[in-house]
């Protein structure tokens, strides 16, 4: 398709002219044309052609304050602007190049003048444009990159890599680490397509990171079926065992709700522990961010002693959530290389009693006598 112009002057001869000549070099051009520097105005933003060849001196307004209006436009700023102008002296001429035209003409109009220049303006034009193509790309990519760092690293670890190219090794202190596994998830598969299978998974994570964040936790990995976070890394949050506790027990209410109309049903166990952990990069070549130490293996150990649909915490979080929710005592598990430890399961949150005030009291027996 053919490159568009926009030829802007109130003389119809001039338009003409400018038409014939640069057909001759190419009869694909599309002209649109405007005659006042209002309506140049209001084409080029609607149209946005490759180049416009516009008169200084235009009614309504000039053609210097189009020029200078399109250049703070976003969409019309690099679209070059040859101006045809009767103006000789080298003031103007040189203001009309400083507010960025991209050349001039001096009427009368020569052929030979007019067909180089616009062909230049047209070869600056596409790769102006190429520019921006490319430009889009990069961006997208960059987007696209940036959405993986994010599905895969902590987002202090993502600015420490950006700023240093590296994030040192580090010991998080108080952190909660949450294992969440899926119940019977081998037999359920054995009977799954493939794509089935990516895509009921696809779900389940996508749900458990939006509940993750809502909480300001932070998603590790997924381990197969398996899906650890933890709470208080990379950023310290006095909160972590609420916040944890609040994460835990909104993913299983997702679960329930999702069996309610889902065909396939789906059970959890949600093990959690409370501690110090040893964070760090593991791999500078894939940018793999991984947990370790006691804490994370308890928290393994605690969902596997976990009854489905249950949430396993140690006694060590029960202090701060006695009060907030309903906790069922377990008998002690034996845990390799701990031996017997408490376990307890987290319910829903504690029903709130309002004790009515002393003086509130007294007015509603004052009321019983009346009546």
């Amino acid at each position: 398709m053919g490159k568009t112009i926009l030829i802007v002057d109130d003389t119809v001869a001039i338009i003409e002219f400018i038409k014939k000549a640069l057909s001759s070099q190419d009869p694909f051009f599309k002209f649109i044309v405007a005659n006042n520097g209002h309506e140049a105005y209001k084409l080029a933003k609607r149209e946005v052609p490759d180049v416009i060849i516009m008169d200084r001196s235009l009614p309504v307004m000039s053609g210097f304050e189009v020029l200078v209006r399109l250049k703070r436009t976003p969409s019309t700023k690099d679209i070059p602007v040859i101006i045809t102008t009767r103006q000789t002296s080298h003031e103007k001429l040189q203001s009309l190049i400083d507010n960025k035209a991209f050349n001039y003409i001096k009427k009368p109009i020569n052929y030979p003048e007019l067909t180089i220049k616009v062909n230049n303006a047209l070869i600056l034009s596409s790769a102006l444009q190429k520019l921006k193509v490319q430009k889009q790309v990069l961006f997208a990519e960059k987007q696209k990159s940036e959405s993986i760092l994010k599905a895969l690293l902590p987002a202090k670890i993502i600015h420490d890599i950006k700023k240093t190219g590296y994030s040192s090794p580090q010991r998080y202190q108080n952190v909660v680490v949450m294992f969440i596994d899926l119940v019977n998830f081998t037999s359920k598969t054995d009977t799954m397509s493939p794509r089935r299978l990516i895509k009921e998974l696809g779900q389940l994570y996508s749900a458990y990171d939006e509940i993750i964040s809502k909480h300001n936790c932070t998603r590790i990995k997924t381990i197969g079926d398996a899906y650890l976070a933890t709470c208080g890394l990379p950023n310290e949050n006095e909160n972590a065992i609420l916040e944890a506790a609040g994460a835990a027990l909104e993913i299983r209410n997702y679960i329930i709700n999702r069996n309610l109309s889902n065909p396939i049903k789906w059970g959890i166990r949600i093990g959690m522990y409370y501690g110090d952990v040893i964070g760090s990069l593991v791999s500078t070549s894939n940018y793999t961010f991984d947990i370790f130490g006691d804490t994370v293996n308890s928290a393994a150990r605690y969902q596997t002693m976990c009854d489905p649909m249950q949430i396993n915490i140690p006694k060590s979080m029960m202090s701060v959530l006695q009060d907030k929710y309903k906790i069922v005592e377990r008998l002690p598990r034996r845990v390799k290389g701990k031996g017997l430890m408490q376990m307890y399961y987290l319910h829903n949150p504690l029903p709130t009693i309002n004790i009515p005030k002393k003086e509130d009291v007294l007015h509603t027996n004052k009321l019983c006598l009346m009546y």
